[in-house]
């Protein structure tokens, strides 16, 4: 394809999964362009530099915990400084009470903490011991940590840790959606003890096989993680097209058709051979619906949770409390307290605001107040005070506020979301050469959106690959390997082998 508008592959939406697709199709070799209805890049990964505070205005910070994204990490390592996380923030709180309670992290905690009643921690290390089985049922994750671990600790560690997760609701919130892995042990093991403990014995043992990692814990980026997709983007160069929104597209002999609105009102049709959807649910079944009407009900049916995200800044003498820790979440069972938590930005990442300063990022909304995106910006602030008050001892206004709205960001897997995603794509892999990528699929975390869009992107080079093998050439009736050169991303020039990515020979250069 030589025609600027024509590409291998065209990739929809330029979050952190269409970014990371793109990428992975540019360094495979393949011809990649990357529509992205914004001027900038990452979705809600996003970072700005205010009064010399460093705003982050989605994730905060990445446990890095997937190979695919240690290799991301690993790719921009020159470009990007990795901070990891201070050692403060090993401390978590739970609201509870008026006051914040430090979460438990050994068994000595775990018995004098009044966080729990003396009978709420039996039944936890009784569940611990033994406790029942999920089975074939899918089990929301209310009722697998009651089953385990008794009401009193579902209600006020398990949800507070998932609001910070998915800021939903632990009673429709499917386990096996949310944490396949947690599933497959609630739905086998007895003894989660016993489960851990023959884990951690076959870990060890095999521990000879295990990848060395580059880095473990939490961590963030120097510039912040938006600095990460602003990186991708530049590194992507001419194939990325910003300010480009796709209005619709429609299957061709070829493969597909793509219409898309440029920001100064201008029209461009781009033609490609594979084309990957890496949009929010609700905008895939906008775009699906004229192609593959099937699929459009599906994404309908995933719910999502809209969230409100303040930085507060502060002079660091006006806040009394240590901020020793992470932060604090809040659990169900505190109805009347209208934060969903709050983080302790600086502590975690000193780096974040300046030394006389300290730094807060709250969070509104969820399934705990879905209205909150509607509030004026001095609603929040308002709420937003008056909460951390009393808390946190604030005595002082703060003297930077940022408020950012994200409506329907969070996908909610509910019970039966696996089901409508196997039928999504079921319906989806009807039309030929046609894939989605997105936090509404495998995970809402930045890890699991780089792992998909890793998978993808592999898949679709594979499948380059071997059509290139394949095809007839004029020296040969059969081609047995092919390589091809491209421009690399540093601007030389480099020799592509052709052959599957799973090949010995190409595993070994990348």
């Amino acid at each position: 394809m030589t025609d600027e508008n024509d590409f291998d592959v065209l990739v929809l939406g330029g979050g952190i999964s269409g970014l990371t697709t793109a990428w992975q199709l540019k360094t495979g070799g393949a011809s990649v362009g990357l529509l992205e209805s914004a001027e900038s890049v990452g979705g809600c990964t996003r970072t700005e530099r205010r009064d010399g505070f460093l705003l982050e205005k989605g994730p905060f910070n990445v446990m890095v915990r997937d190979p695919s994204f240690e290799d991301l990490l690993g790719d921009f390592s020159e470009d990007l400084s990795i901070v990891p996380a201070s050692a403060t923030a090993k401390k978590r709180y739970i609201y509870r009470g008026g006051r914040l309670l430090a979460v438990p992290t050994n068994p000595v905690s775990l018995m004098t903490t009044p966080m729990l009643s003396a009978g709420a921690k039996c039944r936890l290390l009784s569940g611990l011991v033994a406790s029942g089985r999920s089975g074939d049922t899918e089990a929301t994750i209310e009722q697998a940590a009651t089953r385990r671990f008794g009401r009193e600790v579902a209600d006020t560690m398990i949800s507070a840790v998932i609001s910070g997760v998915f800021a939903g609701d632990i009673a429709r919130l499917s386990l096996p959606a949310c944490f396949p892995s947690a599933g497959r042990v609630d739905a086998a093991a007895r003894s989660l003890l016993g489960y851990g403990l023959a884990s951690a014995f076959r870990s060890k043992r095999d521990g000879g096989a295990r990848r060395k990692r580059r880095w473990r814990g939490l961590v963030s980026i120097d510039g912040g993680l938006g600095a990460l997709t602003a990186a991708i983007g530049q590194r992507l160069g001419d194939d990325l097209m910003r300010g480009t929104r796709a209005e619709a597209f429609r299957a061709t002999a070829s493969g597909f058709e793509v219409d898309a609105r440029c920001t100064d009102g201008s029209t461009r049709v781009f033609r490609c051979r594979r084309l990957v959807l890496a949009s929010s649910a609700a905008e895939a079944g906008r775009l699906l619906e004229p192609v593959v009407p099937q699929a459009q009900p599906m994404t309908d049916l995933i719910e999502s949770a809209s969230l409100v995200v303040l930085n507060l800044g502060f002079r660091k003498g006006d806040i009394g409390h240590p901020l020793d820790g992470f932060g604090f979440l809040v659990p169900r069972n505190e109805p009347d307290f209208p934060l969903m938590g709050c983080l302790f930005a600086d502590s975690v990442f000193p780096h974040h605001a300046p030394p006389e300063n300290r730094l807060l990022r709250v969070f509104i909304g969820g399934a705990r107040d879905p209205n909150a995106i509607t509030y004026s910006d001095d609603k929040l602030v308002r709420t937003a005070e008056s909460a951390l008050g009393d808390l946190l001892h604030v005595t002082g206004h703060p003297v930077l506020v940022d408020v950012c709205r994200y409506d329907a960001a969070i996908p909610q897997y509910h019970v039966g979301h696996a089901e409508k995603i196997k039928q999504l794509r079921a319906a989806v892999a009807q039309q030929e050469n046609l894939h989605l990528v997105g936090n509404y699929l495998e995970g809402v975390s930045l890890n699991d959106c780089v792992r998909l869009a890793t998978q993808t992107a592999h898949g679709l080079l594979r499948k380059e690959h071997h059509e290139s093998i394949t095809a007839p050439s004029p020296d040969s009736a059969t081609a047995t390997h092919a390589t091809h050169r491209r421009d690399s991303p540093n601007g030389t020039r480099d020799t592509v082998d052709a052959r599957p990515l799973g090949s010995p020979a190409v595993r070994a250069r990348r």
